[in-house]
């Protein structure tokens, strides 16, 4: 049973405070020790076998503090005074250690200020999203995003109840399964506003069917979901019984990977989206009309196909929002027209890319983190959780205060998932007018759409296949 007590430190730090252990408890450390010593460790479950070598080391750590002090305080040798001094050095070592290990986070302890500020934080944005259910009626948006924030919010909470209890198993799981998959949730909210996106600009910039961004990547994350919680819950038993947690760990890692996989085809989506919308008709010629004074006010420049100019476009100044308001308006869907001149729209697909990219980040960080293990570098130093994690998910969180899509779209839900499910949203245009169709979601593949010359225009035509819808 001694050689369980054996015990090196990995890092001697250059400084410390020495241990002091009162002298009276002698008695009882050796009464500890002699009983543990006398037990058989044959049929012992592994989980008490570590509590055991816990126990003794600490036992053993604390009566060579007490030896060693009793020495330094009668000896007179230097280099007697020096060992001594050496080995309450070590032992100190040993029960910093072992303070550390009793702890699931594998650090001393947690930082009480920005563990508090986020658990506001995420409390005061979920209780708005909570409120918003009643006011507004994006259901879809709201119950995600109410979702994602509450988990937040309690994983926030289990690490502030940690402050005052680091070693509590429960608090810890607490916080690793709640922020672990939260982000899941508030993506679901994204790929709803996406297919809106998609249908108030027009079915032609996008790849895809609008409700299939919704379904096949919700789906997606179900499925990230689930994988993670079946590996988180392997992981947290294994942890409670003191054995392997690394194919808990190894399954919860290839949960969230997929999930970074999941966004990874998004961002291709929604940026070949955005490329489209601002790109598409470029080149088109613009008509004279009534509007013809104010035609002529935008940078024309904008027409060219660049990162520069998508960059200028997305991030929406003053001259980007004249090119699109005099030149891409005239292309978009007519239907929506109202909503796209609403004040935050034009802001909107910034939100929305700076949100993916801050959910991005934080998945990427928390493969890394799972990957290094529980004892690794990231999972140790709290403040890579603290910007990587929590910063990035706060970045969502507030963003989509102000860019709530009752804001941002409007009080009442203009396009409801009936509507897109039976192509409502759909445009046909004929000579000098535009028409909206109200059809039974019928295929209109192949279908030929036409914007021919007005009076008082020049002389403008295209056609295009539009998309399978």
């Amino acid at each position: 049973m001694a050689t369980l007590s054996s015990w090196t430190p990995d890092h001697v730090p250059s400084i410390t405070t020495l241990s002091s252990i009162n002298p009276t408890h002698i008695t009882g450390l050796e009464s500890t020790i002699s009983s543990i010593l006398a037990v058989s460790v044959d049929g012992l479950a592994r989980k008490d076998l570590v509590s055991l070598q816990y126990v003794l080391r600490g036992a053993q750590a604390s009566m060579t503090i007490v030896q060693a002090e009793n020495v330094i305080a009668t000896a007179t040798d230097e280099a007697v005074l020096a060992q001594a001094t050496s080995a309450i050095f070590e032992s100190t070592l040993n029960l910093v250690d072992l303070k550390i290990s009793e702890s699931p986070y594998n650090t001393l302890s947690l930082d009480k200020a920005p563990n508090i500020i986020y658990l506001i934080i995420f409390a005061l944005t979920f209780l708005y999203t909570l409120l918003m259910i009643i006011k507004s009626r994006y259901h879809w948006y709201n119950v995600a995003f109410s979702g994602g924030l509450a988990l937040e919010f309690m994983g926030f909470l289990g690490r502030t109840l940690s402050l005052t209890d680091a070693i509590n198993m429960n608090y810890y799981l607490l916080q690793l399964i709640c922020l672990t998959i939260a982000p899941a949730f508030l993506m679901g909210g994204i790929y709803f506003l996406f297919a809106q996106l998609t249908v108030i600009h027009g079915r032609r910039y996008s790849l895809l069917k609008p409700m299939w961004y919704s379904y096949f990547f919700i789906g997606c994350d179900i499925l990230s979901l689930v994988i993670q919680a079946i590996g988180g819950a392997m992981a947290s038993i294994a942890s409670k019984n003191n054995d392997n947690a690394k194919p808990g760990t190894d399954i919860m890692i290839a949960g969230i990977a997929f999930q970074v996989v999941a966004m990874s085809v998004f961002l291709v989506f929604w940026i070949s989206f955005l490329v489209r919308s601002y790109f598409r008709y470029s080149q088109s010629q613009d008509g004279e009309n009534e509007l013809k004074q104010e035609i002529h006010q935008y940078d024309s420049s904008f027409k060219k196909r660049s990162f520069i100019n998508f960059i200028f476009l997305l991030f929406n100044g003053k001259k980007a929002r004249e090119y699109k308001s005099y030149h891409l308006e005239q292309f978009y869907n007519p239907k929506f027209a109202s909503i796209r001149s609403r004040k935050l729209f034009s802001w909107f697909p910034l939100v929305m890319t700076i949100a993916v990219i801050a959910i991005y980040i934080r998945c990427i960080y928390r493969v890394v983190e799972l990957a290094q293990g529980f004892s690794g570098y990231l999972m140790t130093h709290e403040v890579y959780l603290m910007v990587l994690d929590a910063l990035m998910i706060t970045i969502v969180a507030l963003l989509f205060v102000p860019f709530h899509p009752y804001f941002v779209l409007g009080p009442e839900v203009a396009i409801s998932v009936k509507s897109i499910k039976g192509n409502h949203d759909e445009q046909v245009y004929s000579e000098g007018q535009s028409s909206i169709r109200e059809d039974d979601g019928d295929d209109l593949e192949g279908t030929t759409r036409e914007v021919s010359s007005q009076e008082g225009f020049d002389k403008i035509s295209f056609k295009e296949k539009d998309n399978k819808v």
